[in-house]
């Protein structure tokens, strides 16, 4: 009986996934809750484990290949191992007579003849192939009689002898990253072998523009981003003191924030909760995600449990989550439950900027730069689903309150 081990949903927001890698190969027996492969989705690479017993029959999906939720990425057929099932059973007697084994005979092999290959003369091509090569001014009866093209020669064919013959390999690879046609470059070329400079030269010339893959993390991100600037949002801009807080290379600013504002949540329900249709999901603790930057990449991996957590265990606790973001090892976990981010752009200068909330968040928070009096532009989006202006408001002066508070900052200081 055939199994079909489909590509698991491991989020609501999940829509496809992508096979990072397979733990198992064709023909390994399977145990219920062995790990079979690594699945990438939503940033982060999770383990698929198996919930059947059997035999991995036959690998559906390659590694790096993404499938939408539900499609089926293998096929497993259930059952014990072969040699559980065909193990004798003791005999009910103890007495058992010494049977010499019964003398097999090897079976006979048959020799098989290879399928005969049907030659044709030369000459044989397609259409499309007879007018590539005359316009390539390539002699297709001679090269199909010096075996460097088949017969029947197709298109695919002289495409494939043009890059041998007019391509060096870095150029060929070129040809993909432009999408550009072998051919339109022996046009533009002619009588020459197309090296990288050559190419690069004539594309700069064209102006023409390069093709950049979209990653499994920035098509989750595209996605999600989307969904989430649809939603009912509205935007609260303000100017902060933040003089009062010390900060410095190893408590930075963020950190100092993290910690500020997850206290703050504490008092204000809304910005711990999470819009379901039909009801409100009200965390207990302040969960915040921290915006950061890895090459091409965003993620936004979340603290939990801010408030019950000291500056220094969460500049630590950011630390590791930037050195798993860039070794590629966030885990789903370690990527959700956030109701609110924090994005500090102002370590670049930026004086202020709005910010796009993730998806299933209630706000997000963009930190512009300090000015030589300890001033920042602040922006605060909030879902106005979940949190009205009043409530927005609210927050953002209990805020204002809190990063002047000498004695909190003096206490987190000391925490």
């Amino acid at each position: 009986m055939d199994y079909e081990i489909l590509m698991p949903q491991f989020s609501d927001t999940m829509e496809v996934g992508r096979v990072a890698r397979w733990l198992k190969k064709e023909g390994d027996f399977v145990e219920r809750g062995e790990v079979i492969a690594e699945i990438e989705a939503e940033k982060a690479v999770m383990e698929l484990q198996s919930f059947k017993r059997g035999l991995l029959k036959r690998i559906l999906v390659r590694e790096g290949q993404e499938v939408p939720v539900g499609r089926p990425i293998a096929l497993m057929e259930l059952g014990e191992r072969i040699e559980e099932v065909r193990r004798p059973t003791a005999p009910p007697t103890e007495e058992r007579k010494a049977v010499p084994p019964p003398i097999e005979e090897a079976p006979k092999v048959v020799p098989t003849k290879p399928p005969e290959r049907v030659e044709l003369p030369s000459g044989f091509a397609s259409p499309y192939a007879r007018l590539l090569a005359k316009e390539m001014g390539l002699e297709l009866e001679e090269l199909q009689k010096e075996g460097r093209l088949p017969s029947p020669a197709h298109a695919k064919d002289v495409e494939g002898l043009l890059r041998e013959r007019y391509f060096t390999p870095k150029a060929l690879e070129l040809l993909k990253e432009y999408e550009l046609r072998a051919e339109d470059l022996i046009r533009a070329l002619p009588d020459r072998k197309i090296d990288e400079d050559t190419l690069l030269a004539y594309v700069e010339r064209e102006g023409i523009p390069k093709r950049l893959p979209v990653s499994s993390v920035q098509k989750s991100l595209i996605s999600n981003l989307s969904k989430s600037f649809v939603l009912p949002h509205y935007h609260i801009y303000e100017v902060f003191d933040l003089s009062q807080i010390p900060w410095d290379k190893d408590i930075t600013l963020t950190h100092w924030l993290i910690k500020i504002v997850g206290d703050a949540m504490q008092f204000f329900e809304r910005l711990r909760a999470l819009f379901k249709e039909d009801y409100y999901l009200l965390y207990p603790h302040s969960n915040v995600g921290v915006a950061m930057a890895v090459g091409e990449e965003l993620y936004a991996p979340v603290i939990k449990e801010v408030n019950r957590k000291g500056l220094k265990e969460i500049a630590q606790e950011v630390r590791e989550l930037k050195k798993k973001a860039e070794e590629g090892r966030l885990s789903l976990e370690e990527l959700q439950g956030g109701t609110l981010t924090i994005s500090n752009l102002g370590m670049f200068g930026i004086r202020s900027f709005d910010a796009v909330i993730p998806y299933g968040q209630v706000c997000i928070i963009a930190v512009g730069m300090q000015d030589e009096k300890g001033m920042a532009h602040i922006t605060f989006t909030f879902d106005h689903r979940v949190v009205n202006g009043f409530h927005g408001a609210l927050f953002v002066k209990h805020l204002k309150e809190k990063v002047l508070d000498r004695n909190y900052i003096r206490f987190l200081k000391k925490v």
